[in-house]
């Protein structure tokens, strides 16, 4: 394939994708319009859901923001009864934010709705168009872990090395 060709066809996944995931959004808006939060909040809730129970500071790095802003935060999902400062069983001196049962249950009801619709679409696929899918997505992926194994190993690594067949030296982790 020539380059331009690989041009051609990086545009056309490129703008197919974002077709893709502005559809989802927009099925799934009207939920996210209804919640009265405001967008700070909602990603504040949306990162403790996805990534686990965390203290207030990484919290906050994982949102771009301060340690205090993050707090601000925090209080206000506390209000709501989304999340809870918890103690961490490991480390008693530090505190962990946590989500909630009606944390949780919020981000699974926005979740599913996307899910549902999602499914909806893989199910109207032809077989080739999702084999072909699922490879793309596959390739993706791979792409995505080397790019992540690059960043935690730095630039002294040998390209493309996996953790295996990089020198001892210079493994880190």
């Amino acid at each position: 394939m020539s380059a331009t060709e690989r041009r051609r066809l990086a545009a056309e996944c490129h703008a197919a994708a974002h077709e893709v995931f502005a559809a989802v959004n927009r099925n799934v808006g009207s939920e996210l319009l209804s919640l009265d939060m405001p967008m700070g909040q909602f990603k504040a809730m949306a990162t403790v859901t996805m990534f686990g129970s965390q203290p207030v500071g990484e919290l906050g790095r994982r949102l771009g923001i301060s340690e205090p802003a993050a707090s601000l935060l925090v209080d206000k999902l506390e209000e709501r009864g989304l999340v809870a400062r918890v103690r961490d069983q490991e480390d008693r001196r530090r505190i962990l934010v946590t989500a909630t049962a009606a944390g949780n249950e919020l981000a699974a009801r926005l979740r599913q709705g996307r899910e549902e619709q999602v499914d909806q679409w893989f199910a109207a696929l032809t077989d080739e168009e999702l084999s072909s899918l699922v490879l793309g997505f596959r390739g993706l992926l791979r792409v995505v872990q080397q790019a992540r194994d690059a960043a935690e190993t730095g630039p002294d690594d040998p390209v493309g090395a996996t953790a295996e067949e990089r020198p001892e030296a210079v493994q880190r982790g």
